[in-house]
C-alpha cells in the first residue's frame, strides 16, 4: 500500500513540473510576441482594388484586377489584421479624371486621403505606390448563348433515356465588353460523369468557365440537369417501300419490296409501337438528279415514343419498264 502511495506521490511531482515548465514557456512566448508587436516597423500592404459608381453601361476592361501598394510606418499591433485578410481599396470613378473618353486616370496623391480614413490615426503613409492607375473602360454588351453538357455518361445495359439529358435553363447571357464577349459562342458545363446509369438525374450542375475572364459576367452560375431512365427494348417490324413523285405513265419495278426496322424503344411503350408509325419512301426524283441504279430510301417515324431506329437494308434497286 506505502508503495503505490509513493509511486502516486512522485508521479504528481513530475507532472507538476512538466505543468509549470509548460506554462513557462507559453508565457515567456506571449511575452516574446508582446515585445515584437509594440515595435515600430516599415511594411507594405497590398490592397486589391474595386470600383464604384461606374456607370450601369460601362465596364473596366482591365486584363486582371490591379493592386495598389501602400507603404506604412507603425507598430506591430496595428499591422497584426493586415496579415489575415487582404484589404481592398474601392476606387470612385466619380472623382477620377477621364482620358480620350476611353479611360479613367486615378491619382494615388488623391488618394492618399482615403487610404488615412482607412488606416489608424496612429499609421503613418510612407508611399502609395503606383502614383496612378490608368482604367479603360468600356461599353457594356449582352448576348445570349447555349449551354452546352460536357459529359461522359454511359448507360447500364437495357437502360436509356427517350429526351435524353435536359439542362434548364439550355442558354445564359453573357455581360461584358463588346470585345471581350464577341468571341464566346457557348457555355460549358462541369464535366459530368455516370458509369453504368440506370436511375433518373436530377442535379445542379455548375459551369466551367476556365477560359472564361473574370470582366465577364453571366446571368446563371448553374443550371438544373434532368434525365428520366428507364428499361429500353429493341423491337423490328416489316415496313412497305412507297414510291413518291412518280410519273402517272411510269411504270417501276423495285426491289425490295419490304425493309425490316429496327427500333429502340422504352420498355412501358413497346406495346403502344405499330407499324403504322413508319413509312420507308422513295424519291423518283432522284433518279434524274443522279446516275445511280438504286434509290436511297426514307424513313419517316410519325411517333416520338422511339428513341432510335435502324434500316435493315439502305439501297432499292429498280429498273424502269418501257
Amino acid at each position: 500500500m506505502f508503495n503505490h502511495l509513493r509511486i502516486y506521490i512522485l508521479k504528481s511531482l513530475k507532472n507538476k513540473k512538466l505543468n509549470v515548465f509548460g506554462l513557462f514557456l507559453i508565457l515567456s512566448f506571449i511575452i516574446l510576441v508582446i515585445t515584437k508587436l509594440s515595435e515600430s516597423y516599415v511594411e507594405t500592404i497590398p490592397f486589391k482594388v474595386s470600383y464604384k459608381n461606374l456607370p450601369e453601361n460601362m465596364i473596366i476592361t482591365l486584363d486582371s484586377t490591379p493592386q495598389i501598394d501602400v507603404t506604412v510606418s507603425t507598430h506591430g499591433f496595428n499591422l497584426l489584421s493586415y496579415y489575415f485578410s487582404k484589404p481592398e481599396y474601392t476606387i470612385d470613378v466619380e472623382k477620377c479624371s477621364k482620358l480620350n473618353n476611353d479611360a479613367y486616370l486615378w491619382l494615388a496623391e488623391k488618394g492618399s486621403y482615403d487610404f488615412n480614413q482607412i488606416m489608424r490615426q496612429s499609421v503613418n503613409i510612407v508611399s502609395i505606390t503606383p502614383d496612378s492607375l490608368e482604367l479603360p473602360y468600356g461599353i457594356l454588351a449582352t448576348k445570349k448563348v447555349p449551354l452546352i453538357l460536357r459529359s461522359d455518361i454511359n448507360f447500364e445495359s437495357g437502360y436509356n433515356s427517350l429526351q435524353g439529358f435536359v439542362l434548364e435553363p439550355d442558354s445564359v447571357k453573357v455581360i461584358g465588353a463588346e470585345e471581350d464577349i464577341k468571341e464566346i459562342m457557348s457555355i460549358q458545363t462541369a464535366l459530368i460523369e455516370f458509369k453504368k446509369l440506370k436511375s433518373d438525374i436530377n442535379q445542379t450542375v455548375k459551369f466551367d468557365l476556365q477560359n472564361i475572364s473574370d470582366k465577364i459576367k453571366l446571368s446563371e452560375q448553374s443550371a438544373k440537369l434532368t434525365a428520366r431512365v428507364e428499361k429500353f427494348t429493341e423491337g423490328i417490324v416489316d415496313i412497305p417501300v412507297t414510291i413518291i413523285n412518280k410519273p402517272s405513265d411510269i411504270e417501276l419495278n423495285y426491289f425490295p419490296k419490304q425493309i425490316k426496322v429496327s427500333y429502340y424503344v422504352s420498355l412501358k411503350d413497346y406495346k403502344d409501337i405499330k407499324s403504322y408509325d413508319f413509312k420507308i419512301e422513295c424519291d423518283y426524283n432522284d433518279i434524274d438528279n443522279s446516275n445511280a441504279s438504286y434509290l436511297i430510301p426514307k424513313l419517316i417515324v410519325s411517333t416520338d415514343k422511339i428513341k432510335s431506329t435502324e434500316l435493315k437494308q439502305n439501297k432499292v434497286s429498280y429498273i424502269i419498264v418501257k
